[in-house]
This record gives structure tokens, sequence and C-alpha cells, in this order.
């Protein structure tokens, strides 16, 4: 008897990173039809590295259209739609999302203060950069750059 092994929630992601490593927006297009039919979409493991994966791949529409989609968003997905903006050289867009974060409720993490340095040496302000580093020191966040 041949038994079928059917894809998890864990398995879409693993494929989405690999796609994501080698560029490959063809065959990760792919897969959002294969979360769909195998009933998993509204994963937010699944909707983070979707998110992640269009943002690597230069398909940041693609990628906000699945952050705005989510109907339940945590602060890792907020991380994962700012450094899209990052890699899309949408650094401007990221201090404004830093900003909808807060109004949000949600209370930013090292990984966020670490991406927000990193937009703001991008841009060039210093004084940004001096306001994200104050706030890491005030909050206790350890973060190693």
């Amino acid at each position: 008897m041949k038994r079928r092994t059917r894809p998890n929630k864990l398995t879409f992601p693993f494929l989405l990173k690999a796609c994501s490593q080698f560029s490959d927006l063809q065959r990760g297009k792919q897969i959002p039809a294969d979360v769909v039919k195998n009933g998993i979409d509204s994963d937010i493991y699944i909707q983070n590295t979707l998110i992640r994966f269009y943002g690597s791949c230069k398909e940041i529409s693609d990628a906000c259209r699945v952050f705005n989609g989510m109907c339940f968003s945590m602060v890792v997905s907020w991380n994962s739609i700012i450094f899209g903006y990052i890699e899309n050289s949408l650094t401007d867009e990221c201090i404004f999302l830093f900003a909808q974060i807060r109004g949000c409720g949600f209370t930013p993490d090292e990984t966020t203060m670490v991406i927000l340095l990193f937009a703001c040496a991008e841009l060039g302000n210093l004084n940004v950069g001096k306001w994200v580093h104050s706030q890491v020191i005030v909050k206790g966040l350890v973060v190693n750059l």
C-alpha cells in the first residue's frame, strides 16, 4: 500500500525560503495556490514567510497584499514588511511603518530596532538613528549588530 504524505504548514515556509534564496520568483509564486489548496492560507507563519519571499524577490506590492490581507498579525509580520521595504530601496516608508506599528499597539522588538537602524543608515538620517538608539536603551533591549 502506497502512503501519500500531504504537505503541512511547516512544509511551505521551507519551500518559500528556498525559492527566496535562489530568487526563483516563478516557482515561489506557485506555492500560494498549493497553500490555499491545503487549507492553510491563514496560517501566520506561512503568511510571514510569503511577505519575506515577495520582499526579497522585489515584489513589494505582493508582500503588501499579503500583509494587508492578514486577519491577525504580530511583530514578526511588521518586521517582515518593513524589511521588504528596505530590500526594495523604499527606506523612507520604513519610518512611516514604524509609526504605524506603534499606533496599532505593537511593541517593537530587537529585530525591529535593528531594521530601523539599518534604514536610518541607508537614509543617512543620524537624528532618527539616535532616537532609535535611545529607544533601545530606554526599553532595555539587547541589540547585537
